[in-house]
């Protein structure tokens, strides 16, 4: 009897044992360690080419800077770089859509969003860059050139929408009480001074720098008699002004891939300019070859450039203020009304 008892003692023991261990097997097969997914990222699809369209002025600069880096490798096999130099040659390109990213006048990728083109404007990144300049000392105002022909380039764009805005709100009648000799462009505007052919020039930079320099070796002195911005601000109701920035066209406005990456890299560029003036000026002469552009006259130009990047939607409400005062004039300055949503790019 003893002997059965100290048997059934031990199987016991053993059944205690062996369910202990089932137990901690289940509880372990419960509670499994968990594992992680590594994110699945889907890479880019590069384009063929990216097509950077600047003006003949300092815009040219930072789109220039792009193409010679190829910072734009990650998106896409090649970057180039050309420009416009007429309002002419900017409709061409833009009609036949000859470029993905342009920098161009603000009331003008107004004009063309409203004429159906497919753009997106991206930023604003100047706000000064057009001067009245004169060998007369009595010009101090818009106001002062009554009476006076003022030699003005890019019929219906930002200077010449800006110039009579600012005749209408001094009083004048632009059409009335001056004269105004359209030029081509700048260049064209700033040989009539230096010619004599013309004393007073609206002149955006770096074409305002270049012809009070070539002043001083002919023994003319030429001076900027006042800032477009400056007399703007005294007088205009929307205070600032975002005379130009960039779009972004066709198929590429649908690829926020690609226009993240050319917002990004842009707007380094701008930084880089800046903090760079004197090879900023160096890769706007090789842009600018053929406008005769030097890099001592692009750099000096920088310090009269008020340049801001700013991003579409940050933009908006100063562009559409800057619009309803330029349609106030004319609403063909901006394509008859104000741009819609559409004209914003949204990421």
């Amino acid at each position: 009897m003893k002997r059965y008892s100290i048997f059934l003692a031990a199987i016991l023991v053993l059944i205690t044992i062996l369910v202990s261990a089932c137990s901690g097997t289940a509880t372990t097969s419960a509670s499994p360690t968990p594992t992680t997914t590594a994110p699945v990222t889907t890479p880019i699809v590069k384009v063929d080419n990216i097509r950077l369209i600047g003006t003949i002025g300092p815009m040219a600069i930072p789109l220039a800077y792009m193409a010679e880096n190829n910072v734009l490798s990650s998106v896409a096999n090649k970057t180039t770089f050309s420009v416009w130099a007429t309002p002419t040659q900017l409709q061409a390109i833009i009609a036949g859509g000859q470029g993905d990213f342009i920098s161009l006048p603000s009331n003008s990728a107004a004009t063309f969003y409203n004429k159906g083109v497919s753009l997106r404007y991206l930023d604003n990144s100047i706000w000064n860059i057009l001067y009245l300049v004169t060998s007369d000392p009595n010009i101090k105002s818009v106001k002062d050139l009554k009476g006076k022909t003022v030699s003005v380039p890019y019929q219906g764009a930002v200077p010449d929408a800006m110039f009579q805005s600012l005749c209408k709100q001094a009083g004048m009648d632009p059409a009335k009480d001056l004269t105004i000799f359209y030029t081509p462009d700048p260049v064209q505007a700033s040989q009539r001074l230096l010619t004599g052919q013309d004393a007073y020039v609206l002149l955006s930079e770096p074409s305002a720098t270049s012809a009070i320099e070539k002043g001083k070796s002919s023994g003319t002195t030429y001076f900027r008699a006042f800032s477009m911005a400056n007399e703007w601000n005294k007088t205009s109701a929307s205070k600032t002004t975002p005379i130009a920035g960039t779009v972004v066209m066709g198929d590429l406005k649908n690829r926020p891939d690609i226009v993240k990456v050319f917002v990004t890299e842009y707007a380094k560029a701008v930084q880089w300019m800046l903090a760079n003036p004197a090879d900023a000026g160096q890769v706007g002469a090789r842009a600018l070859a053929d406008q005769g552009f030097t890099a001592p006259i692009l750099t000096e130009s920088m310090q009269n450039i008020d340049w801001r990047y700013q991003s579409s939607a940050d933009v908006r409400p100063d562009l559409e203020a800057f619009f309803n005062t330029l349609s106030l004039v004319s609403p063909n300055f901006i394509g008859g009304k104000l741009p819609d949503d559409g004209f914003y790019y949204k990421p």
